[in-house]
């Protein structure tokens, strides 16, 4: 973590909340540039989608919202003449925020998790946030582990774990928490050595295929989706994959959460996949999503002849090596 953000980190640990929580609840008062008019939405994330709580009519360039929260977390503002959405750390005290042209937030006083919110969320954007430094240094910070819920995807199961044992009890209850504590109890599930959990799902022509079908061989399964650019970005060095070992007592198994199949056949056809693809009903929210613990695509898992896995990866063409180990004569 940049030497900067820590300073700034030590310092909130002296320092009193600019605006104090309340037990009555929150208020957001913001300022628009002019052109911007019509409605504001107060919007939470949930179930991998954003859904309006409240809306707030803009008058003057002024908008105003109030309310309470069961706990501190992220939500977002969002204008009727924007497609963008600005989000903002919410929790029960006054928060003041000021947009720009582009809705962006331009300046944010409120409460010590706000303010520390906002000033580390450019640096999550651009990837070089460090959240298993920021849970170190902040174990009772829900803006810290927020930040680690969005990268827990890059953690294996003995990392995740660890970083879960810094957390603060007093956070236990929290959303977040439990979100990484379902993460673990669902990867444990599938770590290697464990039995890959069958399922069976359809196929390009619209048969059905199982996992326990290829069992006597090596299977990769390349969790993916069609408008997943590091999915796709990946599908070269598959293929490259599957050419090398296919004639090794290996092969790949597809298996999409798009839900669009004919995005998805288009894609097949595009990137040349030569092995087996399934499709999943219902996309992030299906059933192989959870039982497989996904956080991301591509994933990939590893699984021998026997049907135990062996590896898993967020970058399935890494598992190469795992491969030649077990082919090594």
């Amino acid at each position: 973590m940049k030497k900067a953000v820590v300073l700034f980190l030590s310092i909130l640990t002296f320092m009193g909340c600019r605006q104090q929580k309340t037990e009555e609840g929150y208020s957001i008062t913001g300022t628009v540039p002019d052109g911007i008019e019509g409605w504001i939405y107060l919007q939470e994330y949930k179930d991998r989608e954003y859904r309006n709580i409240d809306s707030s009519h803009i008058v003057d360039r002024k908008f105003s919202f109030s309310g309470s929260v069961p706990e501190p977390r992220v939500y977002a503002l969002h204008s009727s003449q924007k497609a963008q959405r600005a989000q903002i750390f919410l929790e029960n005290a006054p928060t003041e925020v000021l947009f720009n042209n582009e809705w962006e937030i331009e300046s944010i006083k409120g409460s010590e998790n706000t303010e520390l919110f906002q000033l580390l969320l450019p640096e999550s954007r651009k990837g070089t946030l460090n959240a298993d430094s920021l849970i170190v240094t902040n174990p009772s910070s829900p803006v810290a582990v927020y930040f680690l819920t969005r990268e827990i995807y890059k953690y294996d199961f003995d990392e995740l774990k660890i970083l879960r044992n810094t957390i603060s009890d007093s956070l236990s209850g929290h959303s977040y928490v439990k979100e990484i504590d379902e993460t673990l109890t669902g990867l444990e599930r599938v770590q290697p050595g464990k039995e890959a959990p069958d399922f069976t799902l359809e196929t390009v022509n619209g048969d059905s295929l199982s996992l326990q079908s290829l069992r006597g061989q090596y299977v990769l399964i390349d969790f993916w989706a069609s408008w997943c650019p590091d999915c796709r970005k990946s599908n070269p060095h598959l293929v490259k994959f599957y050419n090398q070992f296919k004639n090794r007592n290996f092969t790949i198994l597809g298996v999409s959460i798009d839900e669009d199949k004919d995005r998805w056949k288009d894609a097949i056809e595009k990137d040349g996949l030569a092995w087996p693809q399934l499709i999943t009903p219902g996309g992030w929210h299906s059933d192989i999503v959870k039982t497989y613990a996904l956080r991301w695509i591509p994933t990939g898992v590893l699984v021998d002849p026997e049907g135990t896995i062996i590896a898993r990866s967020i970058q399935p063409e890494t598992l190469e090596s795992y491969l030649k180990t077990s082919f090594r004569p």
